[in-house]
Parts: C-alpha cells; structure tokens; sequence
C-alpha cells in the first residue's frame, strides 16, 4: 500500500503558507468534485474536503515525499467520506425514533390521538428499557442522548477514555434497538 511510504520522521520539513495555499488552491476543486461523487450534497462534500485539509496542514510535516500530497489527498478524501457515509448509517431507526418523539424546539407538529398513545407507550418502554442498562452505561447513555454532550464532554466528567464512551453508547444502542424492535418494524 502506498501509504506506508508517506509518513517519516518528525525532522521531515514542514509545508509553509504559502506551499499549502498553492496546494489548496489546485487540489480543492477536483477533490470537492470526487467528494461529491460519495453524496449528494455539495455542502458534505466541501465539508469533508475542508476537514481533509485541516487535517493535512496540522500533520503535513510527517510527510515524507512532497510528490504523494496529491494521492494523500484523494486517499484521505474517500476515506474520510467513507466513515461519514457509515456514520451517517448509523443514524439508525432508534435514532429516528428519538428524533420523532423528542421535537427539537420551535418545531410544532400537531400530533393526533394515535401518536400521543403511541408515544405515551414508547416513553415508558424507552425507559424502562434504559433503566435495565448496567449504572455507569445508563449514565452515559442518558448525559449522550439527553443532555446533549459530546463523547470528550462525557469522559471529562465521568473520568474515563472517549473510546470508552464510544463503546457504552454502542452498546446502549445495540441493547436498545434489541429491547423497542417492535417499534422499529
């Protein structure tokens, strides 16, 4: 693979200014179009490119050989839209359904007799089903999902590693999706 022949020693010359803007300017067009190819959306697509290029200046002194930036850049680019495209799968129907039954505000729907039971019913077994999850994966499931916190937030507060609080949410997920999959039929 020829990535392995990339990436040297810290003491490898760092681009300056001037090398990565020259670099931006002929690369960002035609990797915004590939991007584009993985989405359908222009804004993903620049989005992932310009995450792309944050991450190349920050690490581009490990850089071993100046002629690869361009298959960095492509490699890095798919890459990047790859794992976006999985988290963005992600979103599974759980996810949906908190989505539905916890309205961001300023958002009025209407809801009819039907949905208002049906939500009565999810909320309790939502619920009950969280409550049966070992303490410290409830907690952080709960501090994700409801009060809003980023993975790093949640390891500051509770001590622990990040990938930690990646793994508990996935499994709090898993569990739960296991738990409520009459109401994701």
């Amino acid at each position: 693979m020829w990535l392995t022949g990339i990436f040297f020693k810290k003491d490898s010359k760092k681009i300056d200014i001037k090398e990565f803007n020259q670099i931006f300017s002929e690369y960002y067009p035609s990797l915004v179009i590939y991007a584009s190819k993985f989405f359908h959306d222009i804004n993903i697509a620049r989005d992932i490119v310009q995450e792309t290029f944050i991450v190349f200046w920050e690490e581009n002194e490990k850089l071993r050989n100046k002629n690869l930036v361009k298959p960095y850049l492509f490699k890095s680019v798919r890459n990047r839209a790859l794992n976006f495209k999985k988290k963005e799968n992600k979103h599974s129907s759980l996810e949906e359904l908190f989505d539905k039954f916890n309205p961001k505000p300023g958002i009025s729907n209407q809801p009819d007799a039907f949905d208002v039971i049906s939500y009565v019913d999810l909320q309790k077994d939502i619920e009950k089903a969280i409550c049966e999850l070992p303490e410290q994966r409830q907690m952080i499931f709960r501090m994700s999902r409801f009060q809003d916190l980023k993975h790093k937030e949640i390891a500051e507060k509770l001590k622990i590693s990040p990938k930690t609080v990646e793994t508990q949410i996935y499994r709090s997920l898993s569990f739960l999706r296991e738990k409520l999959k009459k109401y994701l039929d």
